[in-house]
């Protein structure tokens, strides 16, 4: 492996391998670094050993992968697998670590395409065994074509919760109940968004279909939920809910939730990118330009790590990116850059058609959730959600200084299980918002590696050295 690259793309789902395809076929070398072992992301995972079945039963937004990986091995970019980058400097520097070994490697440009993730939402009992997130269930089943045994309940809200409720029933799965979190009435919200979304009308008869499926199932589907709780000592062995005065309850071997997708951020703050609060969706995301450009020069952002809005619509992200990389390094001129994006752009607009009316049915609303003091909201410290709430009542108005005092989002993960809802706690807790609670701040490394991984680095004469590499180099975070 080289030391220096044009760009390394960080991330092979559908933005980073249109990106990285798209430059390596302009003859440049590029680099696409990936966490896991083969390409794809979350929404195309394992696409290229996928089965004949898997094809089949995922559909044709999945298979679309095929081409995307097709492409991506034919344009000569190089893909290191298994590759976890725990560190990166604004000055064009990534540090990974892959098969015991970690390396710092250098690049004029890079191309951040590490996605979204499921919304972590504590409530009583998830973290039992047993509760799993629908994604990643979902992930299992393209990754080695396993599904839950046993009886299971759904719960939560989002496109992905029902999705997946309606692959399980394809294949015989056992489902108690459907406990969607949704208003059982809409928002009068949406109705501005009706309009646009029957310019989108494949996209919506898909969504209407899956409804008609789980209805024809027989399965047991409730809207409007609340108070949702894990049952079990050891293990899941029932699920508790609301629906309006009527108490639900189910025996069930495990519970899948979800409560929509927000973008994986953390490698944003790392390095100190500029973010913004999204307030229908409640999620942060990196401030960029129109191609992608962070407020550092050599780093541009792509897919749904810049604001969720589909595979596609990250897939076309990607390939605006690589143009405004490629006119930067000199290949293209601004004029054939923006005529090879004219097309693009306008399959983002016709992509996007349908995402706001669905952005609006299924926007969070924290209210509809009970916080309930004794529920674990850091997993990684046993925080609770009264530990935060006391901390609070004695004057601490930051997010970082309650992570200080209570130690929640200071575990191995930094903040990815607990921070979202740790930011809505703060908040409700002074009457306040998002931006003033503030956001955890994240340090290298990203993951977790082992130290002697660091020692062994080779000392450079640029840079932050390994010696260095943990020292606080918290930066300003634009809100």
């Amino acid at each position: 492996m080289s030391s220096h690259y044009d760009t390394i793309v960080i991330g092979a789902g559908p933005a980073g391998l249109t990106a990285s395809s798209c430059l390596a076929e302009m003859g440049l070398k590029v680099l696409t670094l990936d966490e896991q072992n083969r390409i794809g992301g979350q929404i195309y995972r394992n696409v290229e050993k996928a089965s004949v079945d898997n094809l089949v039963k995922m559909g044709p937004e999945y298979r679309r992968g095929l081409e995307l990986g097709e492409r991506f091995r034919k344009s000569g970019a190089e893909y290191s697998g298994n590759s976890s980058v725990w560190n990166v400097e604004p000055e064009g520097r990534v540090c990974f670590s892959k098969d015991g070994v970690s390396e710092r490697i250098t690049a004029n440009y890079i191309v951040v395409a590490t996605g979204a993730m499921e919304r972590p939402m504590p409530f009583p009992g998830w973290t039992l065994p047993g509760v799993m997130g629908a994604g990643a269930v979902n992930g299992l089943a393209k990754d080695a074509n396993l599904c839950p045994s046993g009886t299971v309940v759904l719960a939560g809200s989002g496109p992905l919760l029902l999705l997946e409720a309606a692959l399980l029933i394809e294949k015989k799965v056992k489902i108690a109940a459907i406990l969607e979190t949704t208003p059982k009435l809409p928002s009068p919200a949406i109705l501005p968004h009706l309009p646009m979304a029957l310019f989108g009308t494949a996209f919506l008869m898909k969504g209407v279909k899956m409804l008609l499926d789980i209805k024809k199932s027989g399965v047991p589907h409730y809207k409007g939920v609340t108070n949702l709780k894990a049952l079990g000592e050891t293990a899941l062995t029932g699920v508790e809910a609301e629906c309006g005065s009527k108490k639900l309850n189910f025996s069930a071997e495990m519970l899948l939730v979800h409560f929509g997708v927000i973008p994986d951020s953390h490698i944003y703050r790392l390095f100190g990118c500029h973010m913004e609060w999204q307030k229908e969706q409640r999620y942060w995301y990196p401030s960029t330009d129109e191609w992608g450009r962070t407020n550092f020069e050599k780093i541009f952002a792509a897919g749904d790590g810049t604001g969720v809005s589909g595979a596609l619509a990250a897939e076309f992200k990607g390939e605006l990116a690589a143009l405004e990389v490629a006119s930067c390094l000199g290949l293209i001129p601004g004029y054939e850059r923006d005529r090879l994006a004219e097309p693009v752009r306008e399959a983002i607009k016709k992509d996007g058609y349908p995402r706001p009316l669905i952005d609006a049915f299924f926007a969070p609303d924290p209210k509809r959730f009970s916080f309930d003091d004794e529920t674990v909201l850091c997993r990684c410290e046993n925080v609770t959600v009264g530990d935060v709430r006391n901390t609070v009542k004695q004057g601490v108005t930051d997010v970082n200084e309650v992570k200080i005092i209570t130690r929640s989002g200071m575990g191995p993960c930094q903040g990815r299980m607990c921070g979202p809802a740790l930011g809505e706690i703060v908040a409700a807790e002074l009457d306040s918002t998002i931006q003033k609670a503030g956001l955890l701040s994240v340090r290298p490394p990203l993951k977790q590696i082992p130290l002697s991984e660091v020692a062994s680095m080779d000392i450079v004469s640029d840079g932050v050295d390994p010696a260095n590499l943990f020292k606080n180099q918290s930066k300003k975070v634009g809100h």
